[in-house]
């Protein structure tokens, strides 16, 4: 069994090591699909430990509770964050740490909300934000398509799915950053109910937020709005200031350079054509 492995999302490079008797093997999983070689930004190890809750009470500040699944602590100058069966030590800036879990669960280790929170920190720090949203790349054009839950996300993916030379990202949750003056989309293992997952990354072209009817139409949003809808969207780390600064300048900057609409559908395959007509 392979005790190490290398992933790759939305282009940071995570290094998994584990202690013997703990595999990182797991193709049935969409992490599996974001294996990478390159070099880690992140190195994590994985233990087993038979009572992870014994820290329960050590702990020196709380940052963030929503208990019960998940806290982020401060303890011996070092960030913790506990779920319900894992404790992960943390350094200052989210790259280093050591992950504590039950020598009796055998499921691959690196899993909700452990990682998904690990990443809304990392990209905090000035490296891009985490988007409920799906993502779609076609004619080398990213498309994002934002709205909470139950505004149609996977419906969309479900129809984007039998167009040719479509690539979808993810159905749920995708990654943007700005690299350089080019704003980009990723795939993320973390997809919703139309499983739809890629590593990919795509240029990010148009956003588009969902809203459900009987018509299709689409209208342009000013500034304001498209920010306000943007950030009620995405996954910010709110228990740190300059993570919550940079992503309000990052969506502010964003809609300034990428087109933003409000688009109105009817869940068919009548919306594709609708919205390539406008590509």
């Amino acid at each position: 069994m392979a005790n190490n492995l290398k992933l790759n999302i939305g282009d940071i490079i995570f290094n998994l090591s584990a202690d013997k008797g703990i595999s990182l093997i797991s193709d049935k999983l969409p992490h599996y699909s974001f294996r990478s070689e390159d070099r880690s930004e992140v190195n994590l190890w994985f233990r087993h430990d038979l009572d992870i809750h014994r820290y329960d009470s050590q702990f020196e500040k709380t940052i963030f509770d929503a208990r019960p699944s998940w806290r982020l602590d401060y303890y011996k100058a070092k960030y913790r964050l506990k779920t319900r069966d894992r404790i992960m030590f943390l350094t200052s800036e989210f790259n280093e740490g050591e992950v504590y879990f039950d020598k009796n669960r055998d499921s691959f280790p690196f899993v909700y909300p452990l990682d998904q929170i690990l990443m809304i920190n990392l990209l905090g720090r000035k490296r891009g934000i985490l988007v409920h949203s799906c993502g779609i790349g076609i004619r080398d054009q990213g498309l994002l398509f934002i709205g909470s839950s139950g505004a149609g996300k996977s419906t969309i993916a479900n129809l984007w799915k039998k167009e040719r030379n479509a690539v979808l990202l993810n159905d749920d949750r995708v990654i943007l950053r700005q690299l350089d003056s080019n704003f980009w989309i990723y795939g993320t293992p973390w997809h919703g109910d139309a499983k739809v997952y890629s590593p990919c990354k795509v240029r990010l072209k148009k956003i588009f937020f969902l809203k459900q009817a009987e018509k299709n139409s689409i209208r342009n949003l000013d500034s304001f709005s498209a920010v306000s809808h943007l950030v009620i969207c995405s996954f910010i780390a709110l228990w740190n200031r300059d993570a919550v600064s940079f992503t309000l300048n990052l969506c502010s900057g964003l809609v300034q350079d990428i087109p933003c609409f409000e688009l109105n559908f009817v869940p068919d395959q009548s919306i594709i054509r609708f919205v390539k007509d406008r590509l």
